[in-house]
C-alpha cells in the first residue's frame, strides 16, 4: 500500500501583510512555520510517505515582487526537510507580484510548472496557472492567474493520451461546480474559487477513464464533490482559522493507494 501526503495554503508570511488589500482575517499566518514543522517531523519520523503534494499559496504575498521571492525562497528551503519526493502547485498568492510564471519556477528548480511523473504504478499530473499581466493584482492575484493556458491544456490531452496507469490530477484553483454556500471567502463571489476554464479542463478529464481523482487547494475548506464519475477532492488550508476561534485547521490528506484504488483520509494537526 502506497502513502501520499497532501497539504495546501500555507500562506507562511514573517508578519501579516498590512496593505496588500487582500482579505487576512482568517489566515493564521503565525502558525504557518511552526505547522510546516510538525507537519515535516510527522512526515519524516511517523507517517514515512511514498510521495508528498502542496497544492499552493506557499505564501500570502506582500503584493510586492521583492518581499514574496524572499519569502517563497524561504519556504522552498523548507519544503526540502522533507524526507520523500516532494511536488508542488502554485497557487494565486506564489504568482500575484511576479511578471510570469518563470520567476516561481526557477524557485521551485522546475523547468515548467505543468508536469508528469510516474512514481509507484501512478500517474501524477502538476497542473499550473498561467500570469495574464493585463488583469492586475486585485483579489488576491485570482483573476490574474485563474486560467490554465492552451497549450498546457494541449499538453495534458497528449499526456493523458499516452499514459496507462492510474492517474490522479492536482491544482490550485477548484474545478467541481460547487455554489460556495457557506464559504466564508467565496460565497459572494463563487467564480473565484474556480478554474477559469474549467469546463475546457473537465472535457479532457472525462475522455480519460484511467483518472481516479483531481485534488486542489485555494478555497479553504474541505470538500469531496462527485461530478460526472469523477472523484473531487478539495482541501482546506493548513493556516484558516475554520471554526473562528483562533486555532488553525491544520488539515491535510493521508492518500492511500493500493495499484488500484484510492483510500483519502482528512487528517488534522494541533500544535
Amino acid at each position: 500500500m502506497e502513502k501520499i501526503v497532501i497539504f495546501s495554503d500555507l500562506h507562511y508570511a514573517p508578519e501579516k501583510p498590512i496593505n496588500n488589500g487582500s482579505k487576512i482575517d482568517r489566515k493564521l499566518m503565525e502558525y504557518a512555520e511552526p505547522l510546516l514543522d510538525k507537519l515535516t517531523n510527522e512526515i519524516n519520523n511517523i507517517i514515512k510517505p511514498d510521495l508528498v503534494l502542496n497544492l499552493g499559496d506557499l505564501v500570502e504575498d506582500f503584493n510586492d515582487h521583492d518581499k514574496d521571492i524572499v519569502n517563497l525562497n524561504y519556504v522552498w528551503q523548507k519544503f526540502k526537510k522533507i524526507d520523500a519526493p516532494f511536488y508542488s502547485c502554485i497557487g494565486n498568492h506564489d504568482l500575484r507580484s511576479m511578471s510570469s510564471r518563470k520567476e516561481v519556477e526557477e524557485i521551485m528548480e522546475y523547468g515548467h510548472s505543468t508536469f508528469s511523473l510516474d512514481i509507484f504504478g501512478m500517474h501524477i499530473v502538476i497542473l499550473g496557472t498561467y500570469v495574464n499581466n493585463e488583469l492586475g493584482t486585485s483579489e488576491g492575484g485570482i483573476f490574474k492567474t485563474q486560467f490554465i493556458s492552451n497549450e498546457d491544456l494541449e499538453w495534458l490531452k497528449e499526456d493523458l493520451r499516452n499514459n496507462k496507469l492510474p492517474s490522479i490530477i492536482c491544482l490550485h484553483f477548484g474545478v467541481a461546480e460547487d455554489d460556495m454556500k457557506g464559504n466564508w471567502w467565496f460565497e459572494t463571489c463563487p467564480e473565484t474559487a474556480l478554474l477559469g476554464n474549467r469546463n475546457e479542463l473537465k472535457q479532457i478529464i472525462r475522455e480519460h477513464k484511467n483518472v481516479l481523482a483531481v485534488f486542489s487547494g485555494h478555497q479553504h475548506w474541505t470538500k469531496y464533490i462527485k461530478e460526472d464519475g469523477i472523484s473531487y477532492y478539495v482541501l482546506g488550508s493548513l493556516t484558516e482559522n475554520i471554526n473562528n476561534d483562533g486555532v488553525p485547521d491544520g488539515v491535510y490528506f493521508i492518500v492511500e493507494f493500493d495499484g488500484k484504488n484510492l483510500n483519502v483520509v482528512e487528517q488534522h494537526l494541533s500544535l
